[in-house]
């Protein structure tokens, strides 16, 4: 009788012994498999553009992004050919997708791929997102030629030519710098004059 009650004893041990192994190996295999999607996620995200989103719209004024003047309206004659600042619409600096690097440059120096519909009298404005991993980028200025400047992002050293649409030049940016209309008003001040023409923020 005692042998009986300790085989049956036996049995539900064994039983309880095999399902507590069985879940833990459940468990094991559910947390590597959550560790390898976490892991593909990190290396190959699912879209592209970091989650930037504008808000800018055409008839926005641009305004200084930083310094003394941060906040105030840019004129069109506070710049000389070779400059470059970077500007907000005014109102939306809190979105970082708004912030664009303006450039004043010859009317001439523009090339191909430029859009020169949406420069003015030699302003032309591009994203100031790097393309790479998102870092803000700055201007190189030439002091010998203005038409020898560059953006350029010191996180990792990507160069644009703002003269050939922002492309390329060096780094691991893999796009150029995003392009947005800008126009010169009556009053002075530049106001944007479209959308980008293309993606904003990283696009690795």
């Amino acid at each position: 009788m005692v042998d009986g009650n300790s085989g049956k004893e036996g049995g539900k041990e064994g039983i309880t012994r095999r399902r507590f192994a069985l879940g833990m190996l459940s468990a094991s295999l559910a947390g590597a498999f959550g560790s390898l999607l976490a892991l593909l996620k990190v290396l190959a995200p699912e879209k592209k553009g970091g989650g930037y989103a504008t808000t800018i719209l055409p008839g926005d004024v641009l305004v200084y992004a930083q310094g003394g003047s941060a906040g105030a309206p840019i004129m069109a004659s506070s710049m000389k050919v070779g400059d470059a600042v970077l500007a907000y619409p005014t109102g939306k600096s809190l979105n970082p997708a708004n912030l664009v690097q303006l450039i004043k440059l010859e009317e001439t120096a523009f090339k191909p791929p430029t859009d020169i519909s949406l420069t003015d009298q030699g302003f032309v404005a591009y994203s100031a997102i790097c393309t790479h991993l998102g870092c803000t980028v700055s201007w190189a200025a030439s002091a010998a030629s203005p038409a020898a400047s560059f953006t350029e992002c010191y996180c990792h050293n990507s160069i644009f030519d703002p003269a050939q649409g922002a492309k390329v030049m060096a780094g691991p940016a893999p796009v150029p710098l995003a392009q947005i209309g800008v126009k010169v008003m009556q009053d002075g001040t530049l106001a944007f004059a479209s959308d980008f023409d293309g993606p904003i923020g990283p696009q690795v």
